[in-house]
């Protein structure tokens, strides 16, 4: 019998991974690059080795979006090695890391309807 969770593992690790970056980017990331870069969200591949990070902040460009990518990808492996000390995981994720402009285009939404 199976029992209705309200979301599947996936969610609930991708939870867990997004508290742990999160607190990494904002307290244990010496990089000044990211004081303004925030984790809005992570999502998982179904079979929990592909980590999706999507960050934000104010203010950005192509080049500033390509380089907080860069930063964050560098310091991957810091965030793998949390995660797998944290989380008790078969396979520790690989982590990908994307732009959210979701918040950009609310901003540009909410512009054009004033």
């Amino acid at each position: 019998m199976s029992r209705n969770l309200p979301y599947d593992r996936a969610s609930r690790v991708a939870d867990e991974v997004f508290r742990i970056i999160s607190n990494m980017v904002y307290t244990e990331l010496s990089d000044p690059r990211l004081s303004d870069v925030h984790i809005t969200r992570v999502k998982m591949t179904k079979d929990l080795r592909i980590a999706r990070v999507h960050f934000h902040f104010v203010e950005s460009d192509e080049i500033k979006r390509k380089n907080t990518s860069d930063i964050l990808k560098k310091a991957s492996g810091k965030f793998k090695s949390k995660i797998g000390s944290e989380l008790s995981l078969k396979y520790t994720p690989e982590m990908e890391f994307y732009y959210d402009d979701a918040i950009d285009l609310q901003e540009k939404i909410e512009s054009l309807l004033k």
